[in-house]
């Protein structure tokens, strides 16, 4: 089983949400381990304001496994089925909750978070370098 700390970067303390180049929002993950995280913030861009939250949980106990189920939450709807694929770099999400895979990744102290509903999304502490 892959270890999500792996995928993630920073994850202490409050984080900034960013769109592009531009800070929306704020969070913080309220779990943090290898085997799940949950983050929740809030944002304002684009005329709207609302949370965010993302929860996985690795549902298979093999260490060695690089692909496998796990359990996905996209702000209130959970994937309980949904699959994981990882490489050296990224880890992948195919989940019901998604049209397309959700991708992330460490990027520049932080975590990218690609593919959610027609956005992607930069967390982390410091503004982007």
């Amino acid at each position: 089983m892959v270890k999500l700390s792996g995928y993630f970067g920073g994850h202490a303390g409050t984080m900034k949400i960013y769109v592009g180049i531009f800070e929306v929002g704020s969070g913080t993950f309220t779990v943090f381990s290898d085997s799940e995280i949950d983050f929740v913030g809030s944002y304002h861009a684009f005329g709207q304001a609302g949370t965010f939250s993302i929860r996985i949980q690795l549902a298979d106990g093999n260490p060695a496994a690089t692909s496998g189920r796990c359990s996905v939450t996209l702000n209130a709807a959970t994937d309980s089925v949904a699959k994981y694929h990882a490489d050296s770099t990224r880890l992948t999400i195919n989940t019901t909750l998604n049209p397309t895979p959700v991708l992330i990744y460490g990027s520049q102290g932080g975590t990218q978070i690609d593919g959610i509903p027609g956005h992607n999304l930069w967390i982390g502490q410091w503004g982007m370098a």
